[in-house]
């Protein structure tokens, strides 16, 4: 007689191990990006506001030109600038050293040229801008000052062109006269114009 008993298994029970979880601090808690811009990235940044700044001569507009007995005509700020603000570039066409030098005796020979020709150095380059001729863009109007300069220049290279640039040296207020160091120093230069050492 067959029995419905069911008999019990030789076979061993596997307990399946429960895998262990390993939970990331992210699931609980969202990521916070940095919002911290590199050196590198606000270098660029402010790059290409100069660049925009040139291009559109955007500035051109807050320069007002004023004429004085003293020294001709001249640029006073027609907005606040904070220290270190672009505000305006040195526009004219660019030369190699020795052709500005030879303009520049040309220059001397006229009575009716002003010369505005300004050298300068730049990765082991002497170079030269000269913005003598007419144009609307002020940075050529721009007077020296020797003791008391509210700019200076610094070259700015874009795309592989040269721009000779002035910055605020200070914060500088509306109406003030926009004057930066012309940085001649050369004896001959001086002993014809003494303004440029004590203006």
């Amino acid at each position: 007689m067959a029995s419905n008993q069911v008999l019990p298994s030789n076979r061993r029970t596997i307990k399946k191990k429960k895998e262990k979880t390993n939970h990331k601090i992210t699931e609980y808690f969202p990521v916070r990006r940095s919002t911290r811009r590199t050196t590198e990235q606000l270098k660029s940044e402010e790059k290409e506001k100069i660049r925009s700044l040139i291009e559109t001569g955007y500035y051109e507009d807050y320069l007002r030109v004023y004429e004085t007995e003293e020294k001709g005509r001249g640029i006073r700020a027609g907005r606040p600038f904070k220290k270190d603000e672009f505000v305006v570039e040195y526009r004219g066409e660019m030369l190699t050293a020795a052709e500005g030098k030879k303009r520049e005796q040309e220059y001397a020979r006229s009575t009716t040229i002003g010369s505005y020709m300004y050298f300068f150095q730049h990765r082991n380059q002497r170079l030269c801008v000269d913005a003598t001729a007419e144009t609307p863009y002020k940075g050529r109007l721009v007077n020296h000052s020797f003791l008391k300069p509210n700019l200076k220049s610094k070259v700015v290279e874009l795309d592989n062109s040269i721009h000779l640039c002035l910055f605020a040296k200070r914060d500088i207020a509306i109406g003030e006269e926009l004057v930066y160091d012309y940085g001649e120093r050369r004896t001959h230069a001086i002993a014809f114009n003494p303004w440029l050492k004590h203006s």
